[in-house]
């Protein structure tokens, strides 16, 4: 997902390939952040009520890029509190419009890479490019990033700019979507291209049916493991899992 006021790359699955979207959570994202410095947001970003702090000519970009290492690697996040986060089978936002008290625990999110692009000491605003896992809100980071520095800050612009293989020179406007009618198919990606860290077994014919009957089929070694079920066309027949007799279970199939 992504944010409302947020925009980029937004992976969509459909029909059977929604069976995967686990695997389509654990890419890596990469994300643009504009952060604002010297104020404050309730809801972390530029839709909330903004309140004034340190002002931004407490920051400069030297403070800012030692301040940034520390966000590196596995640390401890508060998600915010208007976030789609469920707590009681209830998004947190929603409990937060109604006024309710909502308790926020700490999570481990990692980051992988974080760097500062531009910083503008007139606006007050930089642009953060970050490389994280899945689980980790920019909004947060925004926040804890201001008070690092003393000064307070809100996210106030996000794009994500690629999530696993996918770039935003991958992506498709909606709104080309939308003008294509019927025709949006030619944009889909093959339905396998999130588990392509695994090797591939080719079925034939006879494999294939065999797999969507639920049956195992031969592993082509020994090294156990998940396995990519392709049928004869190359489509993605099912996904499996190599058992100790060396024979691919399937654990997900999919409709021819």
């Amino acid at each position: 997902t992504l944010d409302p006021a947020a925009e980029g790359v937004l992976p969509i699955l459909v029909n059977g390939a929604t069976r995967i979207a686990d695997f389509v959570h654990e890419w890596p994202k990469t994300y643009v952040a504009t952060v604002t410095f010297g104020f404050t947001s309730d809801t972390g970003d530029r839709e909330g009520t903004i309140v004034a702090a340190t002002g931004p000519e407490a920051i400069n970009r030297e403070r800012i890029e030692a301040a940034l290492p520390k966000f590196t690697g596995r640390i401890e996040q508060v998600p915010p509190l208007y976030s789609a986060l469920k707590q009681g089978g209830e998004a947190l936002y929603r409990k937060a419009r109604r006024g309710e008290a909502v308790e926020r625990r700490a999570r481990v999110v990692e980051i992988f890479s974080i760097r500062l692009l531009d910083y503008d000491s007139v606006a007050g605003t930089a642009r953060i490019e970050v490389n994280s896992g899945r689980g980790m809100y920019v909004r947060s980071l925004a926040q804890d990033l201001g008070a690092a520095l003393g000064s307070g800050a809100y996210l106030s612009a996000l794009v994500r700019t690629a999530i696993g293989p996918l770039t935003e020179a991958d992506a498709v406007p909606m709104a080309t979507l939308v003008e294509a009618g019927e025709g949006w198919t030619r944009w889909l990606l093959p339905m396998d291209l999130p588990l392509r860290r695994w090797p591939a077994v080719a079925l034939d014919a006879a494999g294939a049916a065999a797999v969507r009957r639920g049956q195992a089929v031969p592993a082509p070694d020994t090294t156990g493991g998940r396995y990519r079920l392709l049928g004869p066309d190359g489509e993605l027949v099912a996904w499996g899992e190599a058992d100790a007799t060396r024979r691919i279970q399937p654990r997900a199939v999919f409709s021819a």
